[in-house]
């Protein structure tokens, strides 16, 4: 028995063919894990990529005059205030943002080629006709046709690889007049995913060489930080801009996590810069320079003390800053009207929250403001506008900013009337509790000294 086996060719024995198969099993999970965890990786990274450059080219469209930009085609000049301040704007968009390349406007497409109007670098001629890679051509033309963003697939041309996100600029009518470019260079990401690709075949060709244990502990080795980095690119694409992972591998993969972690830092800070530039061009349209930001750290010290979360917390600050941003659409004879408002007036100006949801819910950077912009004007008995939404079933943080921006607005002039006192202002919530306000609210507004209100507001407690 025991010459019968060890006559037995080395194939065709147990422990041989046990051990040739779990090798085999353990190098083609290695490579099947690793092209699996690499291709949902690549993925993650163009909507990451794409959701930035969406959020850049659709808060940026916003800051551009549709009717303006039609004036600087019309006239084909480069040398006209009117091209000096859209070339400001776009400038402002690149610098806010840290984009390296420049920011520019196109106006129609025709066969292969754009037309460029306006650009944050460089003298183009308005006008000045672009070839454009075929991959982006759909992208431009669906946006151009159907007025809605639009991303590019990862494209590559003789200046290298780029993903572009188009967003329309319309006119006062609605109608598209030109498209906002940005471009972002992709090779960084290619290369890094590239030396992943190179890593995981070099891991491959070990775990087929060396024993069964070296095979399985190599597949932890190679397929556990990509899967952290695929679970972060994740939770990046849901929006967590704060989300971080410890990968402590000095090869390419660690060198792919510290480009990525790079890429989430300066999104977030690209976020919060258009958070800036948006707030400040409301400011400025308003002529109350620092007011916005004044109603987020009221509304904040409300918040604290409700117990919200982190995600309520930074929804009640956009809320804040951009409650009335629906205003852009009313007309500045009737927001600044000194007399009284006719009935046709103030269903205008009931009608510019709904008007700050359609502007705000194509930008998912600024969705979670929606509950304060929507809510702001609706009252605890039912009796707000838009909805008459009444109660528990008004959003919180809509009912807490209602509170707050009653008390700015009773102890700041407007062009209708004089200033409220604070102690008149307070009084004002406490016989308001449970008919216009939230009675829970307006207890810990009224719980908050009458000295920290006045610094909250910038207001006299006289």
């Amino acid at each position: 028995m025991v010459v019968a086996r060890e006559g037995l060719p080395l194939w065709r024995r147990l422990a041989s063919r046990l051990a040739v198969t779990f090798l085999a099993l353990t190098t083609l999970g290695i490579l099947l894990t690793g092209y699996l965890e690499h291709r949902e990786l690549k993925q993650d990274f163009q909507r990451v990529i794409g959701g930035f450059l969406l959020n850049i080219a659709r808060a940026g469209a916003l800051l551009l005059d549709g009717d303006q930009h039609q004036a600087v085609v019309t006239k084909g000049r480069n040398d006209t205030p009117a091209y000096g301040a859209l070339r400001a704007q776009l400038q402002r968009i690149q610098q806010a943002n840290q984009l390296e390349e420049p920011v520019y406007t196109l106006t129609s497409f025709t066969g292969e080629d754009g037309r460029l109007a306006v650009t944050s670098r460089g003298q183009e001629p308005v006008g000045k006709e672009y070839r454009l890679p075929p991959e982006i051509q759909p992208s431009l033309r669906r946006v151009l046709t159907e007025g809605k963003p639009a991303i590019t697939p990862i494209y590559s041309n003789e200046r290298g690889t780029w993903v572009t996100g188009f967003a329309p600029i319309v006119n006062r009518k609605g109608k598209t007049v030109a498209v906002l470019n940005v471009d972002h260079r992709a090779d960084a990401y290619l290369i890094a995913l590239a030396n992943l690709r190179r890593s995981l075949l070099v891991a491959f060709l070990i775990g087929a060489g060396v024993a069964l244990i070296g095979g399985v502990l190599l597949a932890q080795l190679v397929t556990r930080p990509v899967a952290q980095l695929s679970a972060l690119a994740g939770r990046v694409v849901e929006g967590d801009l704060t989300a971080r992972a410890r990968i402590a591998a000095r090869t390419e993969i660690g060198m792919l996590a510290d480009v990525f972690h790079l890429m989430v830092q300066r999104l977030h800070v690209s976020n919060r810069s258009i958070v800036g530039v948006v707030e400040r061009a409301l400011e400025a349209r308003a002529g109350e320079p620092g007011s916005l930001r004044r109603l987020a750290a009221a509304a904040n010290a409300v918040g604290e003390r409700l117990d919200l979360t982190t995600s309520q917390q930074e929804a009640l600050e956009f809320g804040a800053l951009f409650h009335d941003i629906g205003e852009i659409r009313t007309p500045e004879a009737i927001l600044h009207k000194a007399g009284p408002l006719t009935s046709e007036e103030r269903a205008v100006i009931e009608r510019h929250p709904v008007a700050g949801m359609e502007i705000l819910e194509t930008v998912p950077l600024l969705t979670p403001a929606l509950d304060v912009v929507v809510a702001h004007h609706e009252r605890y008995d039912g009796s707000g506008y838009p909805h008459g939404t009444k109660g528990e079933e008004i959003p919180l943080i809509g009912r807490i900013f209602a509170v707050v921006d009653t008390l700015d607005a009773m102890t700041h002039a407007r062009p209708y009337r004089p200033a409220r006192s604070l102690s008149e202002a307070l009084d004002v919530l406490r016989k308001g509790s449970g008919t216009l306000f939230d009675p829970r609210v307006v207890d810990v507004a009224l719980g908050i000294p009458a000295e920290r209100w006045a610094e909250l507001l910038q207001c006299a407690r006289a």
